[in-house]
């Protein structure tokens, strides 16, 4: 039998745990009776946990590659997806910049994680189909196990709101986890999906006889207008790959997919050449472990400023630098830090006394 671990088990009045490990606060858990039909809140209070979870074969290139590190931001996504939307996470743009720093305060500890480590261990994720690829594209994280959770831990629950745009289970994965077909999701899922195919019967069915000269002659045009927009997108398809294969030369390595899939965009979206050669450039000034992921930071960085042409990176370069500090205007130490130093340098002074005495000292 599969074992299973509750995570996020709330704790009682007293304080003491309940089945599992405290992972999410929450109210005290009742027995007897339906309490969840009541909760109509979006994320969950705790989350189920498959024993073996760091044993799963999906996991083991993650974890040669970034040890400990790999499984355990899985983990951490997995938490902030059930705790907040309940079933994805919005990855894109400013939800992008959200996520990277609640993990950074997650892994947060004696050695500090750069943020473009930690995004290389969710691209690696991705990669490993731990996550959806397709939806990892368009600016989602989630996957088929964590909405298949989502489902089972709102069986009981009404009002659940799903976008089915998002939702990976189908009908039948939903029915065998609830076989009397009552769960609030599974009806909504199911009467999404005759809406849908009623939707696409009707487009099929408009009898073609019907169209007016002025319809079949509007039909023409819009053949001319997609092939002219085709034959666009295929030209700025074609411009961004060779910009791409450009970049990988200059800086002498290979760029994985879905940062490809993000220059392509980048490009698109009006970024200029000039500034993308600006970021080599300064990636090989810098002389960075990993060029290319150093190399994406100063992208990002340049999109949220706005720099995106050759006229923004010179106003950029053209804006005066700071003025130097005096240290003699610099303001007087407040109480407090004068106290906080004051208790350092007696550890210091306590310390050295122990160690000239022969003591351990840790």
């Amino acid at each position: 039998m599969k074992g299973v671990f509750l995570c996020g088990c709330t704790t009682n009045a007293a304080g003491s745990k309940a089945n599992g490990a405290v992972f999410r606060p929450g109210p005290a858990l009742k027995t007897g009776g339906d309490t969840t039909g009541r909760n109509h809140k979006i994320g969950l209070e705790w989350w189920p946990r498959d024993i073996g979870l760091f044993r799963d074969p999906k996991l083991r290139s993650v974890r040669q590659e970034f040890g400990v590190l790999g499984p355990y931001i899985y983990e951490c996504l997995l938490d902030i997806a059930y705790g907040d939307k309940g079933y994805y996470i919005s990855y894109s743009g400013r939800g992008r910049e959200d996520v990277l720093w609640q993990l950074s305060e997650y892994v947060a500890g004696r050695y500090a994680v750069p943020a473009e480590t930690i995004a290389n261990v969710i691209d690696r994720l991705v990669e490993c189909e731990l996550f959806s690829g397709d939806l990892y594209k368009r600016g989602f994280i989630t996957s088929k196990r964590m909405q298949m959770c989502y489902f089972i831990a709102t069986l009981g629950r009404s009002g659940v709101q799903v976008n089915f745009d998002l939702w990976l289970p189908s009908e039948e994965e939903m029915r065998e986890k609830n076989p009397s077909g009552k769960s609030f999701l599974l009806q909504s899922f199911i009467s999404w999906q005759e809406k849908h195919i009623s939707r696409q019967e009707t487009d099929i069915s408009q009898p073609e006889s019907t169209q007016s000269r002025g319809q079949y002659s509007r039909a023409e045009n819009r053949t001319v207008e997609d092939s002219t927009v085709q034959q666009r997108t295929a030209e700025q398809r074609s411009a961004a790959s060779a910009l791409v294969t450009e970049l990988e030369e200059l800086m002498d390595c290979k760029f994985d997919r879905n940062f490809c899939l993000e220059l392509t965009r980048l490009s698109k979206a009006g970024m200029q050449r000039e500034v993308f050669l600006d970021a080599v450039h300064k990636t090989g000034e810098r002389r960075p472990r990993n060029p290319a992921a150093y190399f994406r930071t100063i992208l990002q960085g340049y999109e949220r400023d706005g720099v995106l042409t050759a006229a923004d990176l010179a106003a950029t370069a053209a804006k005066p630098e700071p003025a130097p500090v005096d240290p003699s205007a610099e303001r007087p130490l407040a109480d407090w830090e004068q106290a906080w130093l004051a208790q350092k340098a007696e550890i210091r002074k306590r310390r050295q006394e122990a160690i000239e005495r022969g003591e351990e000292v840790d």
